[in-house]
């Protein structure tokens, strides 16, 4: 059949005529049925058509739905009327162009309102990530620099959930760059500070963390603590001038020595020289100036004078054992009676200052200089409802200490003291010099008995034994008692959280890069403060903080690493126990919160002692529990003018002292730090000053 012709059949159909029909009539029934019969077919030909054609718009308009080509692929759905689902596709362009244009309500609502039509909820989720993403940039705009990091990482995880969702990854990727490069333009316009938050808040990504340790050197270089600026810049040489500035702080700080030096102010020039360490003739300009001022401040008798340069050296001068000819017996007799006298004072004394003791005559015990030396010690109130007893001492070691018959020696005594609380026993370790010339031996200590003074900042001052055992009031409220702790040759600070049940472990949430600095943990949990908590694997050196060391239990996650020490654990009734634990071991003993480090303090109400607690004079870190329930958060600065620091027998000594029945060291060193309230409450020795970077610390809630 040739196209365009109407078939055949309809031309050859003809009706039969029934009987007696008339033929006229029968003939224009012929052409009324073949008229019919046409129309029908052309209406059939024009309905196909017009089905065809709608067809074709539909899919034109999908092909620019899916180019993204709203405002076109609108039209062709609203050509197509109630055509299959048109109108829904219509008021999804509409949606997605009222978001492109900022009209961000309008385009929630109508989303919201097509429900799980097509791929609505993404293009819902997708479009609120893009509002946020846009104030984050108006916020950058003005910079509200808070604001918009709040605001791009919010967006940056809303793109996140949507994983490849049209252009999400690339927005995510934009939205942390903006900030970046941003933080690099702040960076070069030396806004440090400012670079600095944006550098913390990028943490990881590209480069940060090394802009960001740049920043901190800089913020310290305008804060004139060159030294520190130093250490950070040293840390990172291969980021942009800092090997060259770390030279020039140092530098800085080598003819800031040389001045102290030539003024006379020798004890900031050895400290100068010290920290500089192998930095040109530091080294040996600091052992030079320390022997000098020893000699000097022994033959004048200021003993105390003469350890603090021996402690400002550190083992740099060599200390010799004393030959035989020493008289040890001589020597252990007078310091017996030496430290009778001083335990006495010690046990007796509530607000008396007594401080260093100058220096002491040969004197024999239960004569009369040996009376009126108590007489002189007992100045003050007495606590009239003690009894003291003497129980004795050991001279653990004697060194040669300078010339002309110096030495240093280290006595531990021990005395019981019975209060109406019982018997309470004390045991200290001295470090004392003596001087053997021929009128006797002379004595000096670098122990004191502060108790019940205020500091400065109206915080209470605790360098013993507690009266009767109770804690300073909580004068504001809030369940928390701070107090200083003074001893001779070491500061710090104490923090008293009265309900355990807000102290915990956190930590930075995952483990295998940089650990976090205490600000920032505190911050990640909205807590009041904290310390920091166990130790570290930290093979290059680099402090890191990545990996804890020992059971880690944070979070309600538990993490072992090369076992380490002894740990911190708190239980589900708050209870604070120390002791070796494994992940089975504590989950047995429904254990909540852990860290590792040690050694053991106390145990159980019983002190640890033996010859590793009296080791190493460093900034320190604890934590203990009081019979009451309440924690003991301590710090102990060192390393600097106004702290040495502390053994960790000292520290033991501040647990006893603040009544403690269970107590472990934590990490210390230049990882001892303390933040309350918003701000760093010691002196940390670390690089920065403020805070290295932890694997978890000891927070409290708020």
């Amino acid at each position: 059949m040739k196209q365009g012709t109407v078939p055949r059949f309809i031309f050859s159909f003809k009706f039969p005529a029934p009987a007696g029909a008339d033929e006229v009539f029968m003939k224009k029934l012929s052409t009324f049925f073949f008229q019919l019969s046409t129309f029908l077919f052309l209406l059939l030909l024009l309905t196909g058509c017009s089905s065809s054609s709608l067809e074709r718009n539909y899919r034109d308009a999908e092909t620019l739905l899916e180019q993204g080509q709203y405002e076109k692929a609108a039209a062709k759905y609203s050509e197509l009327g109630s055509y299959e689902d048109a109108s829904r596709l219509l008021m999804y362009c509409r949606a997605a162009l009222a978001a492109e244009s900022g009209d961000y309500q309008a385009a929630r609502d109508a989303f919201t309102a097509l429900g799980s039509f097509h791929d609505a909820p993404q293009m819902l989720r997708y479009f609120e990530g893009r509002e946020i993403e846009d104030a984050g940039r108006r916020a950058l705009s003005e910079d509200d620099y808070s604001a918009a990091v709040d605001s791009l990482k919010s967006a940056v995880n809303v793109y996140q959930s949507l994983a490849d969702f049209r252009d999400s990854y690339e927005r995510g990727a934009d939205c942390i760059n903006i900030l970046y490069d941003r933080a690099v333009s702040l960076l070069s316009d030396h806004r440090f500070p400012e670079a600095r938050d944006l550098f913390t808040a990028l943490d990881t990504w590209r480069d940060s963390a090394e802009l960001k340790a740049y920043c901190d050197a800089c913020i310290l270089e305008l804060d004139g603590l060159w030294l520190q600026a130093a250490d950070v810049f040293s840390s990172i040489p291969s980021v942009l001038d800092a090997a060259q500035r770390a030279d020039a702080d140092r530098e800085l700080i080598y003819q800031q020595a040389c001045s102290l030096s030539a003024a006379g102010e020798l004890e900031s020039a050895i400290l100068f020289f010290s920290e500089l360490g192998s930095y040109r003739d530091s080294e040996s300009q600091a052992i030079e100036m320390a022997r000098q001022m020893i000699h000097s401040r022994l033959r004048s008798g200021d003993y105390e004078g003469a350890l603090f340069a021996l402690d400002a050296v550190g083992d740099a001068i060599t200390l010799e054992p004393t030959g035989l000819s020493f008289d040890r017996e001589r020597a252990e007799s007078f310091l017996d009676g030496f430290a009778d006298a001083y335990l006495h004072f010690s046990a007796n004394s509530m607000d008396a200052y007594s401080g260093y003791f100058g220096t002491l005559p040969y004197i024999e015990p239960g004569g009369a200089l040996d009376q009126r030396f108590k007489q002189f010690l007992m100045i003050g109130s007495f606590s009239h409802n003690s009894y003291y007893s003497y129980e004795g001492s050991t001279l653990l070691d004697v060194l040669s200490f300078g010339e002309d018959g110096y030495y240093l020696a280290y006595l531990r005594a021990s005395a019981s003291v019975n209060q109406p609380k019982g018997p309470v026993h004390i045991t200290r370790t001295f470090r004392i010099t003596l001087h053997d010339t021929d009128a006797g031996l002379i004595a000096g200590s670098i122990e004191d008995c502060l108790y019940d003074q205020t500091d400065h900042d109206g915080r209470p001052v605790i360098t013993g034994p507690l009266p009767k055992g109770q804690l300073p009031p909580d004068e504001d409220g809030d369940g928390i008692i701070v107090v200083d702790v003074m001893k001779k040759g070491f500061n710090g600070t104490m923090i008293i959280v009265l309900d355990p049940s807000r102290v915990f472990a956190g930590g930075p949430g995952f483990y295998g890069g940089n650990g976090m600095v205490l600000e920032d943990l505190v911050n990640r949990y909205d807590a009041l403060g904290g310390i920091n908590g166990g130790g570290f694997i930290d093979e290059d050196g680099g402090g890191s903080g990545g990996y804890p060391e020992g059971l880690t239990i944070v979070d309600g996650k538990s993490y072992f690493w090369a076992g380490s020490g002894e740990s911190a654990a708190f239980d589900e009734n708050n209870v604070l126990h120390v002791g070796g634990y494994t992940i089975e071991t504590a989950a047995e003993a429904h254990i909540r919160d852990c860290v590792s480090f040690g050694p053991a303090l106390i145990v159980d109400g019983v002190p640890e002692y033996g010859s590793y607690m009296e080791s190493g004079i460093n900034p320190r870190t604890a934590i203990g529990q009081r019979p009451d329930g309440s924690v003991l958060m301590l710090v102990i600065d060192g390393r600097q003018i106004h702290s040495i620091g502390a053994s960790y027998g000292d520290i033991r000594d501040v647990m006893i002292d603040f009544g403690a029945v269970n107590a472990v060291s934590l990490d210390g060193g230049s990882s001892t730090v303390m933040y309350l309230n918003g701000q760093y409450m010691n002196s940390p020795s670390s690089a920065s000053g403020t805070s290295r970077y932890l694997p978890n610390a000891f927070l409290i809630r708020k």
